[in-house]
C-alpha cells in the first residue's frame, strides 16, 4: 500500500540518491465466493442496458477465477488423469 510513510521513505531515499524503484504485486482476496456482482440497479444511471447485458451475472468466485486465469495463475483441467 502506498501510505504517507511510504511516500516519506521514497522522498528520503530520493534525496539521498538511492534507488527508488519498487515491486508491486496484485493480491486477490474474497471471503464470500457466492456474492452476486451483477451491475447494481442503484447505479443504472452509470451504464446502459446493453453494457449490463454484456457484463452478465457473475459471482465473486467467477471474477476471481477470471483474474487468476488472465495472470496465468489457474491450472486448467484437461479431463485426463494425472500421471502416477
Amino acid at each position: 500500500m502506498y501510505t504517507e510513510q511510504t511516500k516519506a521513505a521514497f522522498e528520503k531515499a530520493k534525496s539521498e540518491g538511492k534507488i527508488t524503484w519498487r515491486v508491486s504485486s496484485t493480491m486477490f482476496s474474497t471471503l464470500r465466493y457466492n456474492v452476486d456482482c451483477s451491475p447494481m440497479p442503484e447505479l443504472a444511471h452509470l451504464y446502459s442496458k446493453e453494457q449490463a447485458a454484456q457484463y452478465g451475472n457473475l459471482s465473486t468466485y467467477d471474477i476471481l477465477m477470471t483474474e487468476l486465469d488472465a495472470t496465468n495463475m489457474v491450472v486448467h483441467s484437461t479431463g485426463e488423469s494425472s500421471p502416477k
